[in-house]
């Protein structure tokens, strides 16, 4: 985890918040592919960064995996951006959560 924070860090003084938060995504992706991380955490720095289409396909990953960490998608902050697309709404159907 902490070349996650590093390569955020670094982005972030590089070219500012979304952009590190893209990076952080990227590193977090690069990982999964070694060490197991819920696809929640993955999908949050994509909805911070503004890319929904990862930010889906991840939220989407974590429901195919029964992730525990699903449960804060409707109540996360971090998620907002989100809202407002079907595919959320689509999402926490498939949650059985009130729209």
């Amino acid at each position: 985890m902490l070349a996650v924070f590093k390569a955020g860090r670094l982005e972030y003084k590089r070219a500012g918040y979304p952009a590190a938060n893209k990076r952080i995504a990227e590193v977090l992706e690069e990982q999964s592919k070694r060490v197991y991380i819920d696809s929640v955490t993955i999908a949050l720095p994509w909805a911070v960064a503004g890319d929904k289409t990862k930010a889906f396909f991840w939220l989407e990953k974590a429901l195919a995996e029964k992730s525990d960490l699903t449960r804060i998608v409707k109540t996360s902050p971090t998620f907002d951006s989100l809202h407002s697309d079907p595919r959320f709404s689509a999402i926490l159907r498939r949650m059985n959560l009130p729209q």
